[in-house]
């Protein structure tokens, strides 16, 4: 959120410092005036997607090393409108004592057969009334075994043509372990005599 925070402020500000720079010196080159043109309509598209965060999208970055697992939805990919799927999850961190900490988060993973089965079965546990507590690990890289191959459906390509999903390789690029087990109660401080 804060790096959120951060990036529309700076975009606001370069904004404001391109525009009264013009302002102030409007005798300059038509070549400058482009360029200024340019670089604000950048900012503009980089506000837009740092506040995408803030809109209610799911975050595709990494989740945290623990949290309580509110809600699954898995989307099974689908090679007839080229779908890759996804499974979405609605977390919200824990700290060191399982309690809390922070407000819930909707995160969108790469799909993967075993990550989906994983998250379904912590589903049905959820709504069997049994909480369930969640933790993600980095994956080093080139170890990528079971959740960075993914089984989805590929589209058909012409021979000697590539089909490549840049945003899948950048989500399989972060790909984290993750786990599911049951939520144990918080660590409550021990009582005084």
């Amino acid at each position: 959120m804060t790096s959120t925070v951060f990036a529309i402020s700076a975009a606001y500000v370069v904004l404001g410092v391109l525009l009264l720079t013009l302002g102030l010196f409007a005798r300059v080159s038509w070549w400058v005036k482009a360029a200024a043109i340019v670089v604000t309509s950048v900012f503009f598209i980089e506000a837009f997607f740092a506040t995408k965060g803030l809109l209610g999208w799911p975050r595709t970055g990494q989740l945290p090393p623990r949290f309580q697992l509110l809600w699954v939805r898995v989307v099974e990919p689908d090679a007839k409108s080229a779908n890759p799927g996804a499974i979405y999850l609605w977390i919200e961190a824990v700290d060191e004592n399982n309690v809390p900490d922070g407000v819930p988060r909707s995160y969108r993973l790469p799909y993967s057969r075993p990550l989906a089965d994983r998250s379904a079965r912590a589903r049905e546990e959820i709504v069997s009334g049994k909480p369930q507590q969640g933790s993600a690990e980095d994956i080093p890289t080139g170890e990528n075994k079971e959740d960075a191959k993914s089984d989805q459906p590929g589209t058909r390509a012409e021979p000697g043509l590539t089909a490549v999903d840049l945003e899948q390789f950048r989500l399989l690029q972060q790909a984290q372990r993750v786990e599911f087990s049951p939520m144990p109660g918080p660590t409550l401080p021990p009582k005084g005599p």
